[in-house]
């Protein structure tokens, strides 16, 4: 008999996770062993508990007088990103209601990040458990990094095109010598040394999607 998956809950949504563990627990060989309601308790949680796997919310409504939607999510994703750095054999799954944290949630270190309407599914909800637990323990786990800005980000979209330095500064109405800077930024952040190397990684990351990069034009 295989062991069982331990699971942890962390959402402050508590129908959610009502809902969330009830599934969980139908699945033969998964066992929820832990909730928790407050981001601030995620790490130590996780450290007490030590799961297989656990479920983490990006956005976090907690009440903390006046705070913006914007850090609501950094709050989500640094505790992401801190059990990755502690517990980076932890499987982190991050869920969101909103598509655009969701490459955030990955450059922060999330093994798999995804919208919550996809969990309502016995089926994917299972795999989606056992690939987390695949890709958390690859010896070709991607290390966390710090998020590209926008600008470099589009950067790095025109390099996968293909396009020169002085393209790019052309195309972005910049100096050369910004995009110089930048790219370096972008190399630094990626842990990488040249520009096919950061394109490759981007595409392994999930920074640059398909249809990003350059295609000849047929002649």
């Amino acid at each position: 008999m295989h062991k069982p998956v331990r699971i942890i809950i962390a959402d402050d949504i508590r129908p959610f996770v009502k809902g969330l563990r009830e599934m969980l627990t139908e699945i033969p060989n998964f066992t929820v062993v832990g909730e928790v309601l407050t981001v601030s308790q995620v790490v130590s949680t996780v450290q007490s508990l030590k799961p297989d796997v656990i479920f983490i919310d990006i956005n976090w409504r907690e009440d903390r007088g006046g705070i913006s939607t914007h850090q609501h999510n950094e709050l989500g994703l640094r505790a992401i990103k801190d059990i990755k750095t502690k517990f980076p054999e932890v499987a982190v799954i991050a869920m969101t209601a909103y598509s655009e944290l969701i490459e955030f949630a990955r450059q922060y270190g999330a093994d798999i990040a995804l919208q919550k309407e996809r969990l309502n599914n016995f089926e994917e909800l299972e795999d989606c458990v056992l690939r987390a637990i695949e890709i958390a323990r690859s010896p070709t786990r991607q290390r966390t990094y710090e998020p590209l800005t926008e600008r470099e980000r589009q950067i790095l979209t025109l390099m996968a095109q293909g396009l020169t330095e002085s393209e790019i500064a052309d195309h972005l109405c910049w100096g050369v010598g910004v995009v110089k800077r930048d790219s370096r930024a972008i190399f630094d952040k990626l842990q990488v040394r040249n520009r096919a190397h950061a394109v490759a990684r981007a595409y392994d990351l999930g920074i640059l999607s398909k249809g990003s990069s350059w295609s000849p034009e047929t002649e």
